[in-house]
């Protein structure tokens, strides 16, 4: 797959994610469903964090470049994730708009943790396997709250009663 193509698949994962988070009551921003788990609040600050790409890319991992936004968790809501959703996503296409095929196909990067692969391979789960394994979680949570969730809401960003 080169950028470009990697780029609509971005798109296309993380459409859904505005009607997700717009269907949290938030009255319940601080569930979740077991004490070992992250609350509706901690996910949604994760799941709309920036993706770590710039750093793929410039070998750059500062943490205020690549993660956070340095701003208080417990401070999150559906609409700010929202926002940072939009900033994550143009971060990822402003990061990838240069990057050649051959760099894109070859060049090995390495996390800060030491994982390794090519440029291809990690941005793919670094962006795309992390958010869709966290998308999922949201919408399970929605699910064990009784929202009307289904596959439309989960691929497509149908909200309840929509249909495609």
């Amino acid at each position: 797959m080169n950028p470009t193509r990697f780029l609509e698949h971005v798109d296309r994962t993380y459409k859904p994610a505005p009607a997700l988070l717009s269907l949290i009551p938030v009255e319940r921003l601080d569930w979740a469903p077991a004490t070992n788990m992250m609350t509706i609040r901690q996910l949604i600050h994760h799941l709309s964090a920036r993706t770590g790409v710039h750093g793929l890319v410039t070998g750059d991992f500062d943490p205020s470049r690549c993660w956070g936004d340095n701003d208080d968790p417990a401070s999150i809501t559906p609409g700010i994730a929202k926002e940072r959703l939009t900033k994550a996503v143009e971060e990822v296409k402003r990061s990838l708009s240069e990057v050649s095929i051959e760099d894109w196909e070859h060049r090995i990067v390495e996390m800060p943790w030491g994982v390794k692969g090519t440029l291809e391979t990690m941005a793919y789960g670094l962006i795309i396997e992390h958010f869709l394994n966290h998308k999922m979680q949201l919408f399970l949570y929605l699910k064990l709250l009784g929202i009307p969730v289904d596959t439309g809401t989960l691929y497509f960003g149908l909200l309840p009663g929509q249909k495609h």
